[in-house]
């Protein structure tokens, strides 16, 4: 079941960050699941040109409500980002401006990564970060250089375009390498076991792409921190599916 005036509410709030300046909308999640990346990053070089970029319409579903979804706040600042129980939502549907943004990861990020990266070292796992924050424009830079190597789907399945890349909120990260079989070694069956007792979830699993909208990256973590980080893995669901959002361009 779902309450028609929160549904209203939620996909009006949306609408209206996606044309126009924003106005704070704030509602309680009753009885609706409502529902951010990396994306492996070139370096640096010449920049080609980017090619235009639609604009997205958002979507929501609903699911039954529980306990812990009760307890979840939905608003859309001035700013026009959408928030889900204080936790910045970013994926192909829902943007960020550009000028939305810390200058670098978020002090508590470097204290759960460090936390993990002890515990995980007490078991013979060595984690390191290999990306953290990346702003609007490194963004935009490493977009359109593989653009350019590969053409746009190819791209947009394994890499944010300016304004939808998780790293801008300076709560994702990248850990160890940037490929798929980093998943099958023990570092990365470690993490996806592990990770959410540290706040962190592998935000685009295996198998989910439908949903997310990326392909699997076992690398890349968001930081949700412990008590969500734990009731979502539990549940087995992405973000998308948790709170019934979509990810398209």
């Amino acid at each position: 079941m779902s309450s028609p005036r929160l549904d209203r509410r939620l996909v009006s709030a949306v609408a209206i960050g996606a044309v126009a300046a924003v106005l704070g909308v704030v509602a309680t999640v009753g009885e609706t699941r409502l529902t951010s990346h990396s994306h492996a990053a070139a370096a640096p070089t010449a920049a080609p040109t980017l090619p235009a970029l639609p604009s997205p319409t958002p979507t929501f579903t609903t699911t039954a409500p529980t306990s812990f979804l009760d307890r979840q706040e939905v608003l859309v600042g001035p700013d026009g980002v959408l928030r889900i129980g204080g936790h910045v939502i970013v994926n192909k549907t829902y943007a960020l401006p550009e000028s939305f943004g810390p200058a670098g990861l978020d002090p508590a990020v470097d204290a759960a990564f460090a936390a993990m990266q002890a515990d995980a070292a007490a078991s013979g796992i060595s984690l390191a970060i290999i990306s953290g924050h990346r702003s609007f424009a490194h963004q935009a830079d490493n977009y359109a250089q593989r653009v350019a190597q590969v053409g746009v789907e190819v791209a947009d399945r394994g890499m944010a375009r300016p304004g939808h890349s998780e790293h801008q909120t300076g709560l994702a990260i990248d850990v160890n390498q940037l490929s798929m079989s980093f998943g099958q070694t023990p570092a990365g069956q470690w993490v996806a076991a592990n990770a959410h007792r540290f706040g962190f979830v592998v935000r685009y699993p295996d198998g989910k792409e439908a949903v997310t909208g990326f392909k699997y990256e076992p690398w890349h973590l968001r930081y949700f921190g412990v008590e969500f980080a734990t009731e979502l893995t539990a549940s087995g669901k992405t973000v998308e599916e948790y709170y019934g959002l979509s990810s398209a361009y």
